[in-house]
């Protein structure tokens, strides 16, 4: 580890789950990658879930499984700390990762895969509960993220997220990428109409930009970018067209009632992006609702 960068300030530990499929080495890998980086505690969760038939089989036993994830992180991580428990897979992570004071936890994307444990409404419910930040990851890794897109609303959320991103990846290019959903655009906006609202978007961008805490030379070299269209569909098109490797974004906490009513932007995003997705936790605010009550917007 002798290579690795400083420590981000507000990160004190990861938490990977796995099920022990071939998808879940790929987040398994980049954890490892991130705390060989960072120089930060790892830890490694696998879930038997209480409904499952003989949860513990003669092969398969805690002792057992222990050894294969000692045996994938050998010579990376010497000192991971694995977990072996049962229960409900979303409930176990998201306890493991309070008790150990993780700060971000780390999931396989296993949406086109049936059958696994730790996908679909696994990663949803984590996504959507994490007091924790979370990455999705969906791609190979190959070395350190180098090309990270930041998507913002321009609330103080996205702007946290800004800020996390820029403090994890300082070295990394960083595009920062403002989608705004107009109904009925080509109805009422000509070009002269569309040339003074990027403009005055582009002007609310450099504001917004203003009041981040970034170092003064990322400040200069990241990009700015504004489109016009659903947030989920101009993300995906700019990280294919640009071979970005990593997509972050601000969840904010909303009511239940609001993310069951209106939908979740957050989720269509990780849904549909085509790189690994970090979701950055806003910290909760004085007098906030618990996780437990929240949803994200």
């Amino acid at each position: 580890m002798s290579n690795a960068s400083p420590v981000p300030g507000r990160l004190q530990g990861i938490l990977v789950a796995t099920d022990l499929s071939a998808r879940c080495d790929r987040a398994l890998d980049r954890a490892v990658q991130l705390s060989m980086q960072w120089q930060v505690p790892l830890h490694v969760v696998h879930v038997a879930p209480r409904d499952a038939i003989g949860a513990w089989s003669a092969v398969d036993t805690p002792a057992s499984i222990r050894q294969r994830i000692e045996r994938d992180v050998q010579g990376d991580v010497t000192d991971a700390r694995i977990h072996v428990e049962q229960g409900e897979p979303a409930e176990v992570i998201l306890d493991v990762a309070r008790r150990q004071r993780c700060d971000l936890v780390v999931l396989g994307d296993a949406s086109e895969t049936s059958g696994r444990r730790l996908l679909g409404s696994t990663v949803d419910i984590v996504v959507r509960s994490s007091p924790a930040s979370v990455l999705v990851v969906k791609q190979r890794p190959r070395g350190a993220y180098r090309r990270v897109l930041v998507g913002t609303d321009l609330t103080p959320e996205s702007r946290h997220g800004l800020d996390t991103a820029a403090s994890l990846f300082p070295d990394a290019a960083l595009t920062l990428l403002h989608a705004l959903d107009i109904p009925y655009e080509s109805l009422w906006l000509d070009p002269a109409r569309r040339a003074d609202l990027v403009r005055l978007e582009m002007a609310t961008i450099e504001e917004f930009v203003a009041q981040a805490q970034l170092p003064a030379d990322l400040r200069r070299r990241m990009q700015r970018l504004v489109e016009h269209g659903h947030p989920e569909s101009m993300l995906r098109k700019h990280a294919l067209e640009h071979d970005s490797d990593l997509t972050v974004i601000g969840a904010f906490r909303r009511g239940l009632a609001f993310h069951l009513l209106v939908g979740g932007t957050t989720r269509r995003i990780v849904q549909v992006a085509p790189n690994d997705v970090l979701v950055v936790r806003a910290p909760a605010q004085p007098g906030s609702r618990r996780p437990e009550d929240t949803g994200l917007a």
